[in-house]
């Protein structure tokens, strides 16, 4: 399966759902926000969530500044 992360094609490894992505990519959970196909995601949903076939996903890490 190939999805689009950030624009870029990617092929995960085993993650089936967007939760199994973060650990695939060992993204701190806390710190990362997901839009899939333009519409944010709640991390509450995160498991139930499925990766499918060209999906667009949109990972944007917080960083901390002053």
């Amino acid at each position: 399966m190939q999805i689009w992360l950030n624009d870029e094609a990617y092929s995960p490894k085993t993650a089936s759902d967007l939760l199994a992505l973060v650990g695939e990519l060992s993204l701190p959970e806390q710190s990362v926000a997901i839009a899939l196909n333009g519409e944010i995601i709640p991390r509450s949903q995160w498991q139930s969530t499925p990766l499918t076939e060209g999906v667009q996903v949109a990972m944007f890490q917080a960083i901390a500044g002053g």
